[in-house]
């Protein structure tokens, strides 16, 4: 067996080895990595004023934490509390409200009568999803589920802790590693960097996108809630990243705040803040301001970005959303960049233009 297969051969299975001593950290390294590679563009600036590797780590680990994850742990921290002054005896008070009130809604005699509808099967079966036992019934399920949820957010902060050190390493030994990858990749300098490049522009594309979308929404509903005595922090929030779920988005949290507020304060401040949701953030804010926010993004923060289309980044983020959940939003645009990079790549092989290929941009 000649040298250099004896070496190839061993690189695999020492790499078989490492991967499997590393395999429950590898999609916490691969998010920070991306992440890296999403904030380039800031650590430039960071650059100009701080020249030690640690220093550059540090500062874009710290803001990392405060601008990503800072939210996060506020709002795992303030659900966690909430969940340990939950009343049992409250919470069945206002579902019996809740039921009463429904129960209470007649309907016009005509409507009734030209779609058939039968009052008295209505009023039944309110009165057998709101009976004691089916309340009882609820509130067990929603103990259970803040319980399953308070184990999954600390599993959730744990991969939070471990991405932000591994992206403090990722930069601290970034500057070595990239030219070691570069020089062992069988591509040209120009087509390495292609591929770097194409990563890094797009997923800041993605990132700051994203990042904008969330406090830009977030913070115009919490400002509307916060007239009617609701915890505006919490809720801006979770409308923020509620407004990064495709189609839905803020729904999720504007729909069950105003039935909330139906309930406990009445019908204006509930019709106010489903009104202001739709018409201010959904149409305005969503269609109008929010594509100027990221042209900006595109054109001033990232001025040679070759990123993807608008539309492929849209469809990658449901697909990552699917796929891999809450971190989906930065690996499914990553996979598609890689790919479309790696395409751009084999049209210049099969035919020898130099030229990149625009047609997904």
């Amino acid at each position: 067996m000649k040298p250099q297969h004896f070496i190839t051969l061993l690189l695999f299975i020492s790499g078989w080895f490492v991967y499997e001593v590393f395999r429950p950290f590898m999609q916490d390294i691969a998010i920070a990595v991306l992440l890296m590679f999403a904030t380039l563009g800031i650590s430039k600036y960071v650059r100009h004023h701080f020249d030690k590797r640690w220093q550059i780590s540090t500062i874009m680990s710290l803001l990392l934490g405060i601008m990503f994850f800072g939210p996060l742990v506020y709002m795992i921290n303030a659900i966690a509390v909430m969940v340990t002054h939950i009343d049992p005896i409250a919470i069945h008070e206002l579902v019996v409200k809740t039921a009463d009130y429904l129960q209470g809604i007649s309907l016009p005699y005509d409507f009734m009568a030209r779609f058939n509808i039968d009052t008295d099967a209505i009023h039944s079966t309110l009165s057998n999803l709101f009976s004691e036992e089916s309340i009882r019934k609820y509130l067990k399920h929603t103990l259970s589920f803040f319980g399953s949820m308070a184990t999954q957010s600390a599993v959730f902060f744990k991969d939070m802790v471990l991405i932000l050190i591994f992206y403090f390493f990722a930069y601290y030994y970034g500057e070595k590693i990239g030219p070691f990858i570069k020089r062992i990749l069988p591509l040209d300098t120009a087509q390495t960097q292609l591929l770097f490049n194409e990563l890094s522009n797009s997923m800041g594309v993605v990132f700051f996108s994203i990042l904008a979308t969330a406090i830009f929404e977030g913070t115009l509903f919490a400002i509307v809630v916060l007239f009617f005595g609701l915890d505006a922090i919490l809720l801006g929030i979770l409308y923020g990243f509620a407004s990064l779920v495709p189609v839905i988005g803020g729904a999720l949290m504007w729909v069950p705040t105003s039935i909330y507020l139906w309930v406990t304060q009445g019908s204006t401040p509930a019709l106010v803040v489903a009104i202001y949701s739709i018409v201010v953030i959904s149409v305005v804010a969503d269609t109008f301001i929010k594509p100027i926010i990221i042209r900006e993004i595109d054109q001033k923060m990232l001025k040679e970005t070759n990123a993807l289309n608008e539309m492929l980044v849209f469809f990658s983020i449901i697909a990552g959303l699917t796929t891999y959940g809450f971190w989906g939003m930065i690996i499914g645009p990553a996979i598609t960049t890689v790919f479309i990079a790696i395409l751009k790549l084999y049209v210049q092989f099969q035919t020898g233009s130099k030229s990149p290929l625009k047609e997904f941009r």
